[in-house]
């Protein structure tokens, strides 16, 4: 699947740019509106844990185009035979310990 220049660039930005998580999803949601929007529709498939209920009843139209777009990416991963729950820092560590 092919995503918008806008979703790409959100989803950039809620990502480790260097260090040892580099290419993962931050630990927590970015400022930046568009980019969380991103970091929502990332986790949902990654770790669900870390959803906020409330941040997406509240998304504003635009922000819920981007979690839409982005959470269909992961789950295409995901189908395709990806693992993409190992972007995420804390499921990562915890499936490594077996306690996921």
């Amino acid at each position: 699947m092919v995503i918008s220049e806008q979703a790409g660039q959100a989803l950039y930005k809620a990502c480790y740019k260097n260090g040892p998580h580099k290419g993962r999803l931050l630990k927590n949601p970015p400022k930046d509106p568009i980019a969380r929007a991103a970091w929502y529709g990332a986790q949902s498939v990654c770790n669900p844990y870390k959803l906020s209920i409330s941040a997406l009843l509240f998304m504003p139209d635009n922000e819920r185009e981007i979690y839409r777009e982005v959470e269909k990416l992961f789950d295409d991963m995901k189908a395709a035979g990806w693992r993409p729950e190992g972007l995420d820092c804390d499921r990562h560590t915890l499936e490594r310990l077996g306690a996921w």
